[in-house]
């Protein structure tokens, strides 16, 4: 009886047990990928029964049950989740517009991206760099085929050029349009220029960065001719159309995100240290090098100048607040943002503050809409570029300055070497400064209206305003300093364009037939004021440029001036739909330009696509594999205007100053000759693409070919000296770009654990084909290296142009062959025209500035809450002038410093090295500065970006939606043979790539977290 009941009462405990587990709930957060946002009214269904909806935070519960839950919400792809036993699931919807109805920004509208004929790249948010980024250009490095991004400069807020399918230009832009909400921007810099004796990098801070990327939707890339003609003369570079992020119906949706991270010196360069300098220099002056009384002596102490040149563990930080959501009615987007980057060299830095305010209010027919930022970037530049001797900046006299020297003399100034013309590193680093302060305020507002069913008129007025100004100050501490009593200078400028646009929109769909066409007008004007004030001659170097009144007023130097340009332009575009099958694109802008010549005032720009939906064929559907297959071919020509203002016109400017009586009067004298004739640079353009999807889009991509020649180039052709000018700019020469463009995606595993790989690949190739009356042109210098490159027929463009090195001379080797004084150990130049002297005429082409590959891989893991990025780039068969090797090389002076690698394995009696050089006498045959040596192979694989984030499960939270934590580790390691700081920055800024005195880049490690309240 007993045993009886026992069994009774464990199996009533056993049924409790099983009921209280089968009434158990899960549950879960739904909210939008892309955003972050909450989903709420989502459908929760489970498959063995159980169905519920998320509430007004996105929170939902289910029966335990169940094996699987689908979730779905309108305007989204649906969901089946796996349940694997946990007891909370955060799931993530995509919208369905992300696939094959994925809705594209194009030039002055949208489009299904089914239904695109040009070549279009698009990006969104999950597509973007992760980590660090201060400007748009590094949301999508690496990321568009056929589109390079480089970095200028590793400093703060560094200039970057982009070029999409090469570039085309000698003297005109090479850079792409840049179209902000609608509002194309003017992307050059507020003030030029750096103030008196301060050395700076030859690209400005990229304006840009007055966009905050958090703000930042999705980035589109018009690429071919059909897609940029809408935008005339100014799209033969390329457009890059920014969208930023707009409101969503819904409850308030709060975000915060912010990082913090650390950055150091990603590769340093080896010099030799103070026992090696002594040893070297030494053992040269034995060898026969300088003199004896050069001699080191024993040394008891030393410095490490460029270890003094870096901040270590630089802080980088951003902060992003914003608030978003709206009814059917309103919607809106408000961010607040700060972005804060300590320099990897002393005193530089970045601080950018930011607001946005995206509004936009929908009643009946009628739309009306704001797009609004406004920012203020604080810049403290450190003087480093591309100059030498005193006038050098910290890289250069870190390198070059004598190690065995201390930092300060016994009365606590700074030591100055006696064996050399550069100023003390420490005395330039603290003793130069500049100051940036820039306002800048770009917005547009716009109404929309649909009338008569079919038809949208929309205005669109917007302006761009930017205000700087540089304080620059050289103090006592430095040699030219000292020399000029103090040196100020205030550098200020004003930029505006103002915007007006109206367009007239049709759409209708007519049983097979799908037309969609649009006409309009828009005129732009740009505006440009600046001034400068410079003073010296001092008492004091305390006011700095506070106090401009201070400085001697015999020695006072200012100017000013004003510049004006301005389009007004006609557009039109068709688009005709055919059984939804076969597309047709049409187009045509008219620009008039006031920056050309009275004959020459409107160019036309047409451009014609085609595309067919082969998928939607009845011999393709019956394959049963292809999910898209779509061929595409475009033709188009585009324009372009980037040469500055008044080119086409006679100008003038100062002259020498002349005595009239017993005064001293300025003059003015004519700076150009008229050009009535001039016009725009054109570029036509053909391209045929393919995209593709199989395994139900599981691998999908596009594939295009295209040829891109551009005529009538805008340079600057070499006139007779009889004229009293030496060049005049003139429509003349042809330079051809043609490549291949390669993108594919695959979603390698799907489910609880997922992986999936984006690949790009572009392979490029630039040929001059015509430059009028020159047959050669000369480009590109850096401190005392001259004619570094060469714009030649039959060759790229900005190619190397120097000597081949076959190797140093040996003992043995038969010194008959040549004529030039050389022995042993010097290096042995190739004589191409066999006349036993190596001269001029012996320099071959021996280099390329511009990669024939570019290539990345993006991988990205997902698994119950863990986020794995890996991203990774590549660039191959590019080359780079390392101007520091030519200075290693071809020293000014024996007592500079110089690289390492080449110094300790230099050439003597007993090291016959076959490589390197002994050193001794190195100008005997001249100084050959642009040779084999110095231009060295700058091709690189490199670990870009690994992020690994994690999104912490959340239950019965009532203010906190979803949290993500997130480390990032960016320019993790490099494969290169370059022996620079880094192959991917061409510090030249354009042309010919030419490394000297490079900003080093980072590597940087950051933490962040991500709330959505």
């Amino acid at each position: 009886m007993i045993n009886k009941l026992k069994i009774l009462i464990l199996f009533v405990l056993a049924l409790v047990a099983y009921q209280g587990k089968a009434q158990q709930q899960i549950t879960g957060l739904v909210k939008d990928q892309a955003t972050g946002s909450v989903v709420i009214g989502a459908t929760i269904v489970g498959d063995k029964g159980g169905k519920t909806n998320s509430d007004g935070q996105g929170r939902f519960s289910i029966s335990s049950g169940n094996t699987t839950i689908d979730v779905s919400y309108v305007g989204y792809q649906s969901q089946r989740i796996r349940l694997d036993g946990r007891t909370h699931y955060d799931v993530l919807l995509v919208a369905q517009e992300s696939a094959l109805e994925e809705v594209v920004v194009i030039g002055y509208g949208t489009s299904k991206k089914s239904d695109i004929t040009g070549s279009v790249s698009s990006l969104n948010e999950k597509d973007f760099n992760k980590g660090a980024n201060i400007s748009p250009e590094q949301l999508i490095a690496g990321k568009v085929s056929g589109v390079q991004v480089v970095q200028s400069s590793g400093e703060p807020g560094g200039g970057i050029s982009v070029n999409v399918r090469g570039v085309g230009s000698v003297n005109a832009g090479n850079s792409p349009l840049y179209v902000v909400d609608g509002f194309p921007i003017d992307n050059s810099a507020t003030v030029g220029g750096t103030g008196a004796n301060f050395t700076g990098m030859k690209s400005a801070r990229n304006p840009l960065n007055a966009i905050n990327p958090d703000d930042i939707a999705s980035i589109e890339v018009l690429k071919d001719a059909s897609a940029t003609a809408i935008y005339g003369s100014r799209g033969a570079n390329g457009v890059v159309l920014i969208t930023t992020k707009k409101g969503k119906s819904g409850g308030l949706n709060v975000n915060y995100d912010a990082y913090y991270g650390v950055q150091n010196v990603q590769r340093d360069i080896k010099i030799l240290s103070t026992r090696q300098y002594k040893d070297v220099i030494n053992g040269l002056i034995d060898a026969g090098e300088g003199t004896a009384s050069q001699r080191i002596g024993d040394i008891t102490e030393g410095t490490d100048w460029l270890a003094h040149m870096y901040s270590k563990n630089a802080p980088i930080q951003n902060h992003n607040l914003s608030f978003s959501g709206g009814n059917e009615n309103t919607k809106y987007h408000t961010s607040l943002n700060y972005f804060g980057q300590d320099g990897l060299l002393i005193n530089s830095d970045n601080k950018r503050y930011s607001a946005r305010v995206n509004l936009e209010h929908t009643a009946g027919n009628f739309k009306l809409g704001t797009n609004i930022t406004s920012s203020y970037i604080k810049d403290n530049y450190v003087a480093n570029g591309m100059d030498l001797n005193e006038r050098a900046g910290i890289i250069y006299a870190a390198i070059a300055y004598d190690p065995t020297l201390p930092i300060y003399n016994a009365d606590g100034t700074y030591k100055l070497s006696p064996d050399m013309n550069i100023d003390n590193p420490l005395a330039i680093a603290n003793g130069k400064t500049s100051q940036s302060n820039l306002y800048r305020t770009l917005g547009t507002i716009y109404g929309e209206m649909k009338f008569l069913e079919d038809f949208t008129a929309k205005l669109n007025v917007g302006a761009d305003i930017s205000n700087q100004r540089r304080d620059t100050y050289v103090d006592r501490q430095t040699i030219e300093g000292r020399a000029n009593g103090g040196v100020a200078s205030i550098l200020q400028g004003t930029s505006t364009s103002y915007l007006g646009e109206f367009t007239l929109g049709y759409k209708k769909r007519l049983d097979m037939h799908d037309l969609n066409f649009l006409v309009g007008i828009t005129g732009q004007q740009f505006n440009d004021v600046s001034s400068s004030s410079q003073g010296s001659g001092f008492s004091s170097d305390a006011t700095g440029t506070n106090n401009m009144g201070l400085a001697d007023p015999t020695k006072f130097i200012v100017t000013s001036g004003r510049t004006r340009n301005s389009l007004l332009s006609y557009l039109g575009r068709a688009n005709y739909n055919l059984y939804d099958k076969y597309l047709f694109t049409a187009s045509l802008r008219i620009d008039g330009s006031s920056r050309f010549g009275a004959n020459n005032r409107y160019g036309v720009f047409p451009s014609f696509a085609f595309g067919w939906k082969l998928e939607e064929e009845e011999f393709i559907k019956q394959l049963d594999f292809f999910n898209t297959l779509k061929l595409r071919t475009s033709w188009g020509r585009t324009g372009n205007q980037e040469i500055g203002n008044y080119q086409s016109m006679s100008t003038y400017g100062g002259g020498q100053k002349a005595v009239i009586g017993n005064a001293q009067v300025s003059t003015t004298t004519p700076s150009r000759i008229a050009n009535p004739n001039l016009k725009w640079e054109t570029s036509e353009q053909l391209n045929f693409g393919l995209d593709y999807g199989f395994l139900k889009n599981r691998i999908s991509g596009s594939i295009d070919v295209f040829y891109k020649d551009t005529k009538d180039m805008l340079l600057n052709l070499a006139v007779p000296r009889t004229t009293g000018f030496s060049t005049m700019m003139t429509n003349v020469g042809a330079v051809r770009n043609s490549g291949i463009e390669f993108l594919m995606n695959t979603r390698n595993i799907e489910g609880a654990f997922s992986w999936e790989t984006t690949w790009n690949f572009a392979w490029l190739k630039n040929l001059v084909k015509d430059l009028g009356t020159n047959t050669i042109i000369y480009n590109g210098s850096a401190g005392g290296t001259s004619n570094v490159s060469i714009i030649k027929v039959g060759q790229p463009m900005y190619s190397f142009y120097g000597y081949e090195i076959d190797g140093i001379w040996q003992k043995n080797d038969d010194f008959s062959v040549t004529k030039d004084p050389v022995v042993a150990g010097d290096f042995k130049y190739r004589d191409i025209n066999g006349d036993m002297i190596v001269n001029a005429d012996d320099r071959v082409v021996i280099g390329n500035s511009f990669p024939k590959y570019t290539a990345s891989l993006t991988n990205n893991f997902d698994y119950k809450g863990f986020n794995l990025n890996i991203f990774i780039d590549g660039v191959f068969g590019v080359n780079m002038l390392n101007n520091n090797l030519v200075d290693t090389y071809f020293p000014a002076n024996l007592k500079r410093n110089r690289l390492a690698d080449p110094m300790l394995n230099r050439w003597t009696a007993d090291n016959p090295s076959t490589v390197y050089p002994s050193f001794v006498n190195p100008l005997k045959q001249g100084k050959k500065e642009v040779n084999s040596y110095t231009v060295e192979d700058a091709s690189y694989v490199r670990l870009n970006t690994v992020k690994l984030g994690y999104t912490i499960p959340l239950q019965n939270t009532k203010y906190v939606k979803g949290i993500n934590l997130y480390v990032v580790g960016q320019n993790l390691a490099i494969i290169t043979d370059y022996t620079g700081y880094d192959p991917s920055i061409n510090p030249n800024g354009s042309g010919a790539r030419i490394d000297w005195n490079a900003y080093p880049t980072a590597r940087t490690f950051m933490f962040g977290i991500n709330l959505n309240l």
